[in-house]
């Protein structure tokens, strides 16, 4: 491990947190280490500590698990440590004056403490400077989700309300925020124009740090004594702790899109929504993929076309449905008869359906009941080769015994059992000739 004789900036001052518009910076290594992976489950390391150190996840690299990996800090930094449901910023570091090496690749950067640790597959000698350039697509995008939930949130808090918690998506995702009860319709527009209009009024949002002041949502490890707590402030309607990037005013923030809700634990509700780049992208998106489902369907575009087509095509389903139930019983009936003049000459029947299930069987079973009382056996059985079925041996108790007793050896994968004038059982996979099998046992009892 090598350390400099600088004093880094701390979490809370950094560069990045100053000026969230910066997108370069030029400064030096002062800390390099080799990262060691903790000992036992990772998971549970990472519960107790609250660091996400997992390189397997952080990196889309799938050989990232067995290549060395170095922590490095620097004496400040313009790339942003995950924290505050903010996710890590992605960018390089172009080391200055150092011949033979190119820009390297920073996809993790961590708050351990107070300390802002980058993780790179190349180690960097201490005192090496260089220029850190941050992804700043993707940091413009993090910011809108983020102050966009920061506004969210507030135009919330006063209709009762109140955010439980939150998670911003990965990019392309959508963020929710958990409320203690799902928001009516007419709630959910009123939110959404509102958020909306805030935006347009272009309030300016800034950050406070004042002295003397904590804050209950500080991390745990977290000095908040030696450390810079910071307030995010959006004009006079909203003032927060929060060590995220933010935008300098509303109406970058662009738009709130609020999407749909789900119900958890109780009464809690998550409230999904995006902001922003990712709401239009995540809009468009959504408006082809309607305009590709029209297209299958034979409708218009329109989302009243295209919802009346698929109620059209459910009914018709729900319909067909109901005749395939009717034919379905009176193929039953005349199997089941079939059944009956088999057994006026033989005390067993065999009967294989490949295409139905177990609820023809129970239909069929049905038909058969007085006919089956203390008199012969009857095999039912479902499926083809290579594909799943049930099967059901009902009728005279010695006669059911005797041939549920050989199932087994014939057919491989059936696992059923009973007891008395029924046997039942699951067949995972039929192989060729058991049904065959099968229909020779019954014929020889």
């Amino acid at each position: 491990m090598a350390i400099a004789d600088v004093t880094p900036t701390i979490v809370g001052a950094l560069s990045c947190q100053r000026d969230s518009y910066q997108q370069t910076l030029e400064t030096k290594v002062v800390r390099c280490e080799e990262y060691i992976p903790p000992r036992g489950n990772p998971q549970q390391s990472r519960a107790k500590s609250k660091q996400v150190t997992d390189l397997s996840k952080a990196n889309d690299n799938s050989d990232a698990a067995t290549q060395k990996t170095w922590m490095i800090e620097f004496a400040d930094s313009v790339l942003f440590p995950e924290g505050g449901g903010q996710h890590t910023d992605h960018g390089f570091v172009t080391p200055i004056g150092v011949k033979g090496m190119s820009a390297i690749p920073i996809e993790n950067i961590q708050r351990h403490g107070l300390r802002c640790v980058h993780f790179s597959q190349t180690p960097l000698e201490v005192g090496t400077r260089v220029r850190q350039t941050v992804y700043y697509a993707r940091r413009w995008d993090l910011m809108q989700q983020h102050t966009g939930q920061h506004l969210l949130s507030a135009i919330m808090d006063g209709m009762d309300l109140p955010t439980l918690g939150w998670s911003m998506g990965r990019p392309g995702e959508m963020n929710y925020v958990e409320l203690p009860r799902k928001p009516t319709d007419v709630e959910m527009a009123g939110i959404q124009q509102e958020c909306n209009a805030v935006i347009r009024e272009n309030l300016p949002v800034t950050v406070e740090t004042p002295e003397a002041k904590g804050s209950a949502s500080l991390p745990a490890d977290y000095d908040g004594e030696k450390g810079v707590v910071r307030f995010v402030k959006i004009g006079d309607l909203d003032y927060n702790a929060c060590c995220g990037t933010h935008l300098k005013q509303t109406s970058h923030i662009g738009l709130v899109l609020l999407h749909h809700t789900q119900s958890i634990r109780g009464t809690n509700c998550r409230l999904f929504f995006t902001a922003g780049d990712r709401a239009i992208n995540m809009a468009t998106e959504s408006i082809n993929g309607l305009r590709n489902i029209a297209i299958s369907l034979s409708s218009g575009a329109a989302p009243t076309e295209v919802a009346a087509k698929i109620q059209g095509l459910r009914e018709q389903a729900s319909d067909a449905r109901k005749r395939e139930k009717r034919l379905l019983a009176e193929i039953a009936r005349f199997e089941a008869e079939q059944i009956k003049d088999t057994l006026q000459c033989a005390s067993s029947a065999f009967s294989h359906r490949p295409d139905d299930g177990l609820d023809f069987i129970n239909l069929v079973l049905v038909e058969l009941k007085e006919t089956l009382k203390g008199n012969g056996v009857v095999l039912l059985c479902t499926g083809d080769v290579k594909t799943s079925g049930s099967l059901v041996i009902t009728g005279k108790v010695e006669l059911v015994e005797k041939l549920s007793a050989k199932i087994k050896g014939i057919v491989e994968t059936v696992k059923g059992g009973g007891r008395g004038e029924k046997w039942q059982g699951k067949v995972t996979e039929w192989q060729k000739g058991e049904v065959e099998a099968l229909r020779t046992a019954v014929e020889e009892l």
